[in-house]
């Protein structure tokens, strides 16, 4: 890697988080279809998309910064705990600050730092997933970094009545731990996690800049794991993980990854982002146990719109200032840098303020250039949904709306300000 590539790739891991490596620009405004039969097809013209078969207007959304006081600079995940208003927020540095919803802000209850964390370039305290039994357990699984080389999963009663906000970080239980002694930088970390409809913990984990990790099934590494937590500590494997039997690591469920950012579970598949390095962002969705996704022998769209022994993005894109997606979008930033995030699509129930028009469709972005798109689920053209600047997190709150959080200081020498939350609302 040239002087010049190091460099920028730097500046974008310490603000962007995902980890994206400045590369030659590509003027692509179409892709060709590629995956199982997914139409990833996006014109080149710039031009709305057609209205939905049933005639309701299209997802258009407004990104609204709501008053707050949780004084993050750089939050890089929240979570609603399912019980009121009541969501957490983490800041990269290691703070878990307790917030709740109020009138139309939010306001901070408390806080508790996690003492160990890796705080460098995209390394730090970056994702979270409640458990699926927090009412009962009152579990939160926290994934970080504690040095340059490694990786965790750990988790803290959070119970802040019993224990105190004090009290929690002592509680803490770790559950995994992934360590690569050869990653030259802290780049490429646990980049999201959840719990899936079987009550496994999933995780999404970079490459840590060794390649040839994404595609060895020997580590968990550049893939997607599932694990069952114990309530002791570390973790047993679900029976139908597909290397269960020791033909690999039995923790993988899919391989061929290099930065997966961002990603969530729905309806029996996990879609993910994942920061390119040279040409292309990829947006990506395992299908199946064993999906491989190429990394690092492809990347973008496969060379003659079929991979020989990988899965192919959903849709990709280019990094040029011209490209489609860029020019669609008023508000788009010039910049020579991109990192692809993903975002889940509405979950239905009680009283809707997006009116319908948010199912079964998967919002994804950049947060560099700043555009927001929708894409439908079961395949069809992408369209321009909004804009919002270093989008780093999503969640759908009880009151029926879905919050977004974004990074606060960039670039790197503008004045420090507080990482912004947001309320999406429609926009017409």
């Amino acid at each position: 890697m040239n002087a010049r590539r190091m460099a920028w790739g730097w500046v974008l891991a310490l603000a962007a988080l995902g980890g994206c490596d400045d590369g030659a620009a590509v003027d692509d405004g179409t892709f060709e279809p590629i995956g199982r039969g997914l139409d990833a097809a996006v014109d080149e013209a710039v031009s709305p998309p057609p209205p939905p078969p049933d005639g309701s207007p299209t997802l258009r959304l407004r990104f609204e910064p709501i008053e707050h006081d949780a004084g993050a600079l750089r939050i890089t995940d929240m979570a609603f705990l399912g019980e009121g208003g009541d969501f957490v927020v983490l800041d990269k540095d290691g703070e878990v600050i307790h917030m709740t919803l109020d009138g139309d802000g939010a306001r901070r209850l408390g806080a508790f730092t996690v003492g160990s964390v890796w705080a460098d370039s995209d390394a730090g305290l970056i994702s979270v997933a409640v458990d699926p039994d927090f009412a009962n357990n009152r579990w939160l699984h926290l994934g970080f970094t504690t040095s340059r080389t490694t990786s965790v999963i750990r988790r803290y009663t959070f119970d802040p009545v019993t224990l105190g906000y004090d009290g929690i970080a002592a509680t803490e239980v770790e559950v995994f731990e992934v360590d690569e002694p050869r990653a030259p930088r802290s780049w490429h970390n646990i980049g999201s996690m959840g719990f899936d409809d079987t009550g496994a913990l999933w995780a999404l984990l970079g490459d840590k800049v060794q390649d040839d990790n994404a595609r060895n099934l020997e580590t968990p590494l550049g893939g997607l794991i599932r694990i069952v937590p114990l309530p002791e500590g570390g973790h047993g494997f679900p029976d139908d993980n597909p290397y269960s039997d020791g033909m690999g690591h039995p923790a993988v469920f899919a391989k061929g990854m290099r930065s997966p950012w961002k990603g969530f579970f729905h309806a029996g598949r996990w879609w993910f982002g994942d920061v390119g390095l040279d040409s292309y962002e990829e947006v990506n969705v395992i299908e199946a146990p064993g999906d491989d996704f190429g990394w690092p022998d492809y990347e973008g769209p496969c060379p003659g719109g079929g991979c020989v022994d990988a899965v192919g993005p959903r849709l990709a894109y280019g990094r040029s200032g011209s490209h489609a997606f860029v020019r669609e979008d008023e508000r788009a930033t010039s910049s020579r840098l991109r990192s692809v995030w993903v975002a889940a699509p509405y979950r239905p129930g009680g009283d809707d303020p997006y009116a319908g028009r948010w199912d079964e469709v998967v919002l994804f972005g950049d947060a560099f250039v700043g555009y927001v798109r929708g894409v439908p689920v079961e395949g069809g053209e992408s369209f321009a949904v909004g804009h919002l600047h270093f989008a780093t997190a999503f969640a759908q709150g009880p009151d029926g709306y879905v919050y977004g959080a974004a990074l606060g200081t960039w670039p790197v020498d503008a004045p420090v300000a507080p990482s912004p939350i947001v309320r999406a609302v429609l926009d017409d």
